[in-house]
């Protein structure tokens, strides 16, 4: 057995040799890597955006740059640099065409920056290109005609858009919300802010919501106007909920200027009171109205418009001060995310927000 692998392995050598004199397999030859005709390209894949935005509650950041170079020939070397201070010099690549890599700048305060990648070839060309971007706490509006938004961050009460702080009324607090922290209501307890600052002809608003067994009714998000029985409903809107067999039933009551519509879903509406967290939203526009779950129309029709008249206050967690003759008193449940639109969604956009948390 031995003498037949020695007889095939000499044969498979003699086969190869033949082969080589007879031109079959061609030599390896060295190709010139030819004249250097460009300079090196520059591409800055991060930022990407004129404006880094973090939370409003942040001072400084990190930053990933990422950067990608190519060349013809060879790049010999690649200098970063912030704000004209060098940040890092590459000279030794795997890849000498194509070099695509990132540079992490850890706590960079707010404010204005330029990021200047400087690449160099073997034959002396260079290549800069910049980006100028800022690093910003300022919240701009996500949405199209978002107007309001309350994320209940730093256990503050802020609208971002307005910079304006909703007044407390009792003891609400904060609790972990469906992102970072949230509303939690509070017996007695709710909070305002002037009506004018939200009120148009169209209104949406959305939020996250995480539902409290007690009490078994409250007021969720309203603008009543103030009357002697505290139930005047010819004007603005009352978002409340209400017990039904053991769950929640979300409804919807809009005045038209001499009376008022309901939305009420049934069924459709009910949630399951210590459930997980679901979204809510609902759009008032010129001849229709909305109640949304979980992105799905839970009620929707046709009232002939909202009147505002005597609206002076929107408050959160609470149907007080001015709707609460049938007891639609404090929400002791948790509200995150809130935000306030003028013009009314569409369902696709409110579909959108819900997937977007």
């Amino acid at each position: 057995m031995k003498s037949i692998y020695k007889s095939l392995a000499i044969a498979a050598a003699v086969t190869a040799t033949a082969a080589c004199q007879d031109g079959y397999i061609d030599d390896i030859k060295p190709i010139q890597p030819g004249t250097d005709e460009t300079a090196p390209e520059v591409t800055i894949g991060y930022p990407s955006n004129a404006t880094v935005l973090i939370p409003f509650t942040d001072e400084s950041t990190q930053i990933n740059f990422e950067f990608e170079v190519k060349d013809d020939i060879e790049i010999t070397s690649i200098a970063l640099a912030l704000n004209g201070n060098t940040l890092e010099t590459f000279t030794d690549f795997k890849d000498y065409r194509r070099v695509a890599a990132k540079h992490l700048s850890e706590t960079l305060p707010v404010g204005d920056y330029t990021f200047d990648v400087v690449a160099t070839d073997a034959s002396g060309k260079t290549t800069t290109k910049s980006f100028a971007f800022e690093i910003s706490n300022v919240y701009q509006a996500k949405y199209d005609g978002e107007i309001f938004y309350m994320p209940f961050e730093g256990d503050l009460y802020l609208d971002l858009l307005e910079n304006i702080s909703a007044t407390k009324v009792g003891g609400p607090g904060f609790a972990s919300g469906k992102s970072g922290r949230a509303y939690a209501g509070a017996t007695d307890g709710y909070l305002t802010l002037p009506a004018a600052d939200v009120i148009n002809d169209e209104f949406s608003a959305s939020f996250w919501y995480k539902v409290n067994a007690v009490p078994d009714r409250g007021g969720i998000l309203t603008v009543s106007p103030p009357g002697p029985t505290n139930n005047n409903r010819t004007s603005g809107f009352r978002l409340f909920r209400e017990n039904a067999g053991g769950k929640q039933r979300i409804k919807l009551n809009v005045g038209n200027g001499t009376a008022d519509n309901w939305f009420d879903g049934g069924a459709a509406a009910d949630i399951d009171a210590g459930s997980d967290w679901v979204h809510v939203a609902f759009t008032i526009a010129g001849d229709q109205c909305a109640v949304y779950i979980n992105g799905n129309a839970v009620s929707q029709g046709a009232y002939p418009g909202i009147s505002w008249a005597d609206c002076d206050l929107l408050t959160i967690g609470s149907g007080a001060p001015n709707f609460t003759e049938w007891n639609h008193l404090s929400d002791l449940s948790l509200i995150d995310e809130l935000r306030i639109f003028d013009k009314a969604l569409t369902q696709g956009e409110v579909q959108a927000i819900f997937e977007d948390n």
